[in-house]
């Protein structure tokens, strides 16, 4: 057995040790909070915004912003945030950071001039996040890269009701490197709008007999980029209401580089100030950067077709079997004027199957090659008609 000499030496020793390990452990993980405060400020600066705080508290791997103010492009007041923790900092080997997650406390503030209504964000958090280093001279090393985030709860409330709730946001985005195209998800658990207070009278009164002054339901988006040639896809962008239907989006366009988002920014910054008609002029000019390759929109109904059917027949003091045949005799006379009798052809069959059985219908852009936008936008001005054939649409239902 051993001596009580021995046995308070050892634990002496023990002592000293973890204090030891204590030491180099918290300063192998120290870093320097205001070098990242700062670098994150700058990053945030970069995106056309603005980031403000009093001052910086480090512990180990964890640094806390106190007290933070965000302003976004077009904001003329900052919203306070509060202490922002950033939680797992480590050095990056080219001089950045990368910062394990971000948490931000729960926003209320009122929007500018709206002093009687409120919005309520909760549950912020952002993960694996890379701050670049300053001074980056690559283009694509010098975005500041987020893995995956959220929030759990937004409310937005108008002179003291709450006209949109969303529940559980979340998102993930894959490294971006230029070997391989970027693949992101996105996905809102549940929403819920309230649209009894739609002011123009005929809407209010047809939201009220459908229905739907009340509407509820979720969305699912996926797509990817890749970096070097731009190819923008949307893969899936569903809209979901519940009882109502589900709207389907997909575009892919090519051309979204780099340079383009900084052309973006550029005009953004540029155009502040100045009249929505030079705005969109500058942004006319960058859009001539894209090329279309395809997109689609489809439509599932849910039910609100017939019940929008009946709707329109009542109103008109028609039955609705009456009211859908009187629309498959005018619609062919209509579609004649798109001046493509193949396309009015296909358009009237479709729309007459989906009258008949409400189930689905899709109208899709599908060029033999990829159309510059400066065609798009030449076409659509000297000859409205001709894009038709230009891009390929094409109509189909219950398909």
């Amino acid at each position: 057995m051993p001596s009580n000499h021995s046995l308070k030496s050892g634990l002496r020793l023990m002592a000293a040790t973890t204090a030891l390990v204590v030491v180099f452990a918290g300063s192998a993980y120290a870093v320097d909070g205001n070098a990242v405060a700062a670098r994150l400020k700058s990053a945030y600066g970069e995106q056309g915004n603005t980031l403000e705080y009093s001052n910086v508290e480090t512990n180990g791997s964890t640094v806390i912003i106190k007290d933070t103010k965000v302003t976004s492009a077009g904001m003329k007041k900052s919203v306070s945030i509060g202490d922002v923790t950033l939680n797992d900092v480590s050095d990056a080997s080219d001089g950045g950071f990368k910062i394990g997650s971000l948490g931000v406390p729960d926003v209320n503030f009122s929007p500018e001039g709206e002093a009687d209504s409120k919005i309520v964000v909760e549950g912020i958090k952002l993960e694996g996040i890379t701050l670049p280093a300053e001074g980056v001279t690559d283009p694509l090393a010098k975005l500041m890269q987020c893995e995956k985030g959220g929030l759990k709860h937004l409310n937005i409330n108008a002179k003291g009701k709450d006209v949109f709730t969303a529940e559980n946001l979340s998102f993930t985005v894959s490294p971006l490197t230029a070997s391989a195209p970027v693949v992101f998800t996105s996905n809102l658990e549940s929403f819920k709008a309230d649209l009894s207070g739609v002011e123009d009278p005929k809407t209010k009164d047809a939201l009220k007999a459908l229905g739907y002054e009340t509407v509820s339901g979720k969305i699912d988006f996926n797509g990817s980029w890749n970096i070097p040639d731009g190819r923008f896809n949307i893969d899936k962008f569903d809209f979901i209401a519940d009882q109502v239907g589900t709207l389907g989006l997909k575009f892919d366009i090519s051309g979204y580089t780099l340079d383009f988002l900084n052309g973006l920014k550029d005009a953004v910054k540029k155009g502040e100030g100045k009249t929505d008609e030079a705005q969109g002029m500058a942004m006319l000019g960058l859009m001539q950067q894209l090329s279309f390759t395809g997109a689609s929109i489809r439509f599932d109904d849910g039910s609100v077709t017939n019940k929008a059917l009946d709707y329109a027949a009542k109103q008109q003091g028609m039955k609705r079997d009456d009211l859908v045949n009187q629309g498959k005799a005018i619609l062919p006379m209509m579609a004649a004027q798109l001046g493509n009798a193949e396309f009015a052809q296909a358009l009237g069959t479709a729309v007459s199957a989906y009258l008949d059985d409400p189930k689905n219908i899709e109208i899709k852009a599908a060029p033999g090659k990829s159309v510059p936008f400066a065609i798009i936008a030449a076409g659509g001005m000297a000859d409205p008609k001709s894009l038709i054939k230009t891009l390929g649409v094409t109509v189909n239902a219950n398909q």
